[in-house]
């Protein structure tokens, strides 16, 4: 994530799916959310 370097958190407390499935849908979420690219110069100022 662009600037950030510290720690990310996923909790998993859903009885109704294994771990490695919900760790898998929680790091999906977070590199589908994620800003990994920085915003260049503004191009209007």
């Amino acid at each position: 994530m662009v600037g950030y370097d510290y720690v990310i958190s996923i909790e998993h407390e859903d009885a109704m799916m294994s771990q490695a499935e919900g760790l898998a849908k929680g790091v999906a979420l977070l590199k589908e959310a994620g800003i990994f690219e920085s915003a260049g110069e503004m191009f209007w100022a």
